[in-house]
């Protein structure tokens, strides 16, 4: 299939939310302070999307529901993993964290849409049964794993905000 009719048969929506993504991509390579609520909306896009797709898609099964549910908790892993090594500071009374700039999220992004898209053509366009079943699996587990590196990451600053806040309270109260 040409590449300019994969482009106009993409719905809008797609590009829409590619446009989101990135701006929020280029705007984490930057530091900066950003309120805990808003830190969760990428998270919360990404196991969105995969979600809806997991309920649209005739294809998807049990087993599709499987594979997104183990992959989004290896990404869990990941993102704690990745944030506990990264510096940034929680603002228990403001409820904000401070984060260091980062590549990595754009990167996430990036990675993320690309092989979202490429599985979208592939679903639209394969013909073998197999073949949309392993795109299925495969698009699930992407989708779990990106959605659970996000909020990991997320996680990890939330936990940092609760642990902070107690430190906060017990030392008010000492």
């Amino acid at each position: 299939m040409p590449l300019a009719a994969i482009i106009q048969g993409t719905p809008i929506w797609v590009w829409v939310l590619l446009v989101y993504l990135l701006s929020r991509g280029f705007k984490a390579m930057n530091s900066g302070t950003a309120p805990l609520s808003k830190l969760a909306i990428v998270p919360l896009v990404f196991t969105a999307w995969g979600i809806l797709h997991l309920i649209t898609d005739p294809l998807a099964g049990w087993s599709s529901v499987l594979v997104w549910v183990v992959g989004a908790l290896a990404g869990i892993a990941a993102g704690v993993f990745i944030a506990s090594r990264t510096r940034f500071i929680v603002d228990p009374v403001a409820n904000t964290v401070m984060l260091p700039g980062s590549m990595l999220p754009l990167v996430l992004i990036v990675i993320t849409f690309a092989a979202k898209f490429w599985l979208g053509v592939e679903l639209a366009t394969a013909t073998s049964l197999a073949a949309l079943g392993g795109y299925v699996l495969l698009s699930a587990a992407v989708s779990g794993v990106v959605a659970g590196v996000f909020a990991g990451r997320f996680l990890t600053y939330w936990k940092a905000m609760n642990a902070r806040r107690v430190i906060q309270a017990c030392s008010q109260h000492a």
